[in-house]
């Protein structure tokens, strides 16, 4: 008797829907077919009407905890998560004032040991001041590296061994992380573009939202793009960039890839489903780095997905306190206020709704959030795939199911989406991690720590 029979579904099999069951053992699949061909089970899911897809993978999370666990904790945020049909996610570094990278890698991974309900991977930091621990955090299981190719400001000491400070360390950090054969990913904006912009506004007194996206224009984006895609290329390090949202960067990664150039990126929900006019109406959730652009962009990106050029959607999920997003208590400014929103919890809802309204296809959907992913940052074909062998990381949808989408009704602790009462269509009902059922409409079914600790096939 095996562990668990999925029948009468449909399931994303080699890149189609087919109507076929799944027989799940010790984790992994182990059979694929109709009923009679599946093996004898103690347990039984049935999923009429329903389709089946390969769970979802997360590359770029700030769950946090640690200092800023009264922002979210790794309970909430891997429960958001199974909410949301994510089953692996890859959080990014943290700096702690005084402690080393090394000492923070392994106070992160301890707590996402002890907390999460989902599977993780966790990135290294990978800064100016940071390089020589770059082969120490690959050989304590880093998945990938972090880099921004902006300076934060000093009060934000959280991302302070994350920065390249100038190109000479960015050729040497990309260089170290080459040496490793895994993923760098990079924050490309231009940081004495945006620099001298905001000095600009604020001279001028601008508080407002626009204030914030004409602090952070495109070719900020643009150009640290196209400069970080040479420098990764001279130094053959695979390059991934992050929360890309402009028209012009989209066409410059386009332009690399036809060129046989290691580069992926990804996209963020919010830069695909909103403008700076919807931003706007939104308020402070809606500030995010780099800023919501206008519709022209938009409609680039959803051409860029649609094409292939975007790679991965990912949530950039970044939660903040109330007092850190109120206006009243910043200043009114929305320079004052933290930039980032929540989004783990909603990827996969989104984008389901999309395929529903012929936005895109499934096999897109299925692709950027869990197939690229894996085959991107090590993981393919333990994850990312509904397949013999592979982990049992499923998720169960019912694509008819309409619903408003609530902040109330969220498990990320913040309880804040900036999608707060939209109308879905595409229900996600169950999540399954390794075989188990993780999340089962409203229901968490495993303890805290069910989650296991993913290192990328370069470590196996």
């Amino acid at each position: 008797m095996i562990d668990l029979n999925i029948i009468n579904g449909k399931i994303f099999h080699e890149n189609r829907l087919i109507d076929a069951g799944i027989s799940i053992q010790n984790g992994k699949i182990v059979a694929i077919g109709n009923s009679s061909s599946l093996l004898n089970s103690n347990q039984t899911i049935n999923a009429t009407d329903r389709i089946i897809l390969p769970g979802g993978i997360d590359v770029h999370t700030h769950i946090l905890d640690l200092i800023f666990s009264y922002r979210e904790d790794f309970v909430t945020g891997t429960q958001a998560a199974a909410a949301g049909g994510i089953t692996t996610y890859l959080e990014m570094p943290l700096g702690i004032e005084g402690k080393t990278v090394l000492d923070v890698f392994d106070e992160q991974l301890y707590e996402m040991q002890r907390k999460s309900l989902v599977d993780y991977g966790l990135i290294g930091s990978a800064g100016y001041n940071t390089i020589e621990a770059i082969s120490k955090q690959t050989h304590k299981g880093a998945i990938a590296f972090k880099t921004f190719m902006i300076n934060p400001s000093e009060e934000t000491a959280e991302l302070k061994n994350l920065a390249a400070k100038n190109d000479y360390y960015l050729l040497k950090i990309f260089s170290e992380i080459a040496k490793t054969g895994l993923i760098s990913s990079v924050h490309a904006e231009n940081d004495s573009i945006i620099t001298h912009e905001i000095d600009r506004l604020t001279a001028e007194n601008r508080k407002d939202f626009q204030a914030h996206t004409d602090s952070r224009p495109a070719i900020s984006e643009d150009e640290a793009c196209l400069r970080a895609i040479f420098l990764a290329h001279q130094t053959n390090v695979k390059l991934n960039l992050v929360h890309m949202s402009s028209k012009g960067a989209f066409e410059i990664i386009r332009m690399a890839k036809m060129r046989g150039w290691d580069v992926s990126c990804e996209i963020t929900p919010h830069h695909l489903f909103l403008s700076s006019k919807d931003g706007e109406k939104i308020g402070s959730w809606a500030k995010v780095d780099p800023p919501l652009r206008s519709e022209d962009h938009v409609l680039a990106a959803w051409k860029a997905l649609n094409d292939g050029t975007i790679d991965m959607i990912a949530s950039d999920h970044s939660p903040y306190s109330d007092s850190e997003k109120d206006l009243s208590s910043n200043n009114n400014s929305f320079f004052e206020i933290g930039s980032g929103t929540t989004g783990i919890e909603t990827i996969l809802p989104m984008m389901i709704h999309a395929v529903n309204e012929k936005m895109t296809t499934l096999e897109r959907v299925v692709a950027t959030t869990s197939t690229n992913p894996a085959k991107r940052f090590g993981l393919f074909p333990r994850k990312g795939v509904i397949a013999l062998n592979s982990d049992a990381d499923l998720v169960i949808v019912n694509m008819k199911k309409k619903y408003s989408l609530r902040n109330q009704d969220l498990f990320t602790q913040p309880k804040i989406t900036i999608f707060n009462g939209k109308i879905l269509q595409g229900k996600i009902e169950k999540t399954l991690v390794r075989g188990k059922v993780v999340f089962d409409n409203g229901e968490f079914l495993v303890e805290k720590g069910y989650g296991e600790f993913i290192t990328p096939a370069i470590h196996s």
